[in-house]
């Protein structure tokens, strides 16, 4: 039997992010009401927080566009994305103000735009917390409605 002894690699920004690539991780759309237009942003940080009661979380960036306006929302609406919907991820993670210029969209809880196209879940929540995390802040969330389809959720891993 043989043993594999891994490399020990410097903690850097940089290193985290291209070791941590290597996991698997899903790829969601969060969308919110902004003060002037429309906040959207594709994260891969969503994650289940609590089943009892049904919370879910995910992390926005503090060097983010319009970070004080995400960080100030009293809800958001999860997407979770399918593969074939990769235009609408590129579209919504590329640093633009036009984001949602095309893109249908249907209100939502407290009237936040909703994605109208059919995807694997979504989830309308109120903000039940947020806590700094590093350069991160934790916007945790109550899970409001829910509606689901038979799409496969996108994932990425490099």
């Amino acid at each position: 039997m043989s043993c594999v002894t891994p490399a020990t690699i410097e903690v850097t920004p940089a290193t985290l992010r291209g070791q941590l690539a290597r996991w698997p991780t899903g790829v969601a759309i969060i969308t919110a009401n902004g003060l002037s237009r429309p906040l959207g942003k594709t994260v891969n940080s969503f994650h289940s927080a609590s089943l009892e009661p049904a919370m879910v979380g995910w992390c926005i960036d503090k060097k983010s566009s319009r970070f004080d306006e995400w960080v100030a929302v009293t809800g958001y609406v999860v997407h979770v994305m399918a593969s074939h919907q990769a235009e609408l991820v590129s579209r919504f993670a590329a640093s633009r103000s036009d984001r949602f210029d095309g893109v249908e969209t249907t209100p939502g809880l407290d009237g936040i735009p909703m994605l109208t196209g059919e995807v694997p879940l979504r989830l309308e929540c109120r903000v039940a917390g947020t806590f700094d995390v590093g350069d991160h802040v934790y916007l945790i969330g109550q899970v409001v409605t829910m509606a689901a389809t038979a799409h496969v959720p996108m994932t990425l891993q490099r």
